[in-house]
């Protein structure tokens, strides 16, 4: 769907009315949105992709799908993957499989506001990640009335031993400017991670932030 890009936490806190959580601790505060601060830095597993992602200690989780994540590889069971599951009995050409949403501050009106939105495709008939791109720009990047997308910048970066398209975007959205970054890679024949990140122009550092929070957080296996 072509908004996915936008399962991005710029209006998530106005836009989320229910929060599944995997954090395995009742001391995680919650805001007045349903947001979880965690305690503690918390890795996520999907081992079915196979990957994991460490979620920082004192960041907010807005949304964490609990079929598709656990929080100790070994523990998937047959629902953990449903959305591949579903994809794949249904001989569908995509599937998208939502992962998580989560930002590194409360406020998202914050200059250093980073929102990040997780998830991954399968594409049936695409298996490199130039396919992946023209897929995402076609169809998740296309105009709307409420919302534009200009490319700024499109490179290839080495994060965790695997090759990561990073893409920079401008965003109007309702006379709103914001800007995303997109960090796609290939996990397995026909599946491909997104990571899309958006954050305020006027954050400087955000693009090195965001490389380097990614770095640390994610792993495969």
């Amino acid at each position: 769907m072509k908004n996915n890009i936008l399962s991005l936490p710029i209006l998530a806190l106005l836009l989320i009315c229910t929060v599944t959580v995997l954090v395995g601790c009742n001391r995680n505060p919650i805001n007045e949105y349903g947001a979880v601060r965690l305690s503690r830095d918390t890795r996520y597993h999907n081992d079915y992709l196979g990957f994991s992602y460490t979620i920082p200690r004192n960041w907010w989780v807005y949304d964490i799908n609990e079929y598709n994540l656990s929080i100790s590889r070994g523990e998937i069971n047959d629902d953990i993957s449903m959305d591949i599951a579903l994809g794949k009995y249904e001989n569908y050409l995509y599937s998208n499989i939502w992962l998580m949403a989560f930002g590194n501050v409360e406020n998202v009106a914050q200059n250093n506001h980073l929102g990040f939105g997780i998830d991954a495709r399968l594409l049936d008939g695409i298996n490199d990640i130039a396919g992946f791109m023209e897929y995402f720009e076609m169809f998740m990047l296309e105009p709307t009335v409420m919302e534009e997308y200009s490319l700024l910048e499109s490179q290839q970066i080495a994060i965790a031993g695997k090759s990561f398209e990073l893409r920079e975007y401008l965003v109007t959205r309702e006379d709103i400017n914001f800007h995303v970054i997109t960090l796609s890679c290939q996990v397995k024949e026909g599946y491909f991670l997104n990571i899309s990140v958006d954050f305020w122009p006027d954050n400087q550092n955000a693009r090195q932030t965001i490389i380097d929070s990614v770095s640390k957080a994610v792993e495969f296996y």
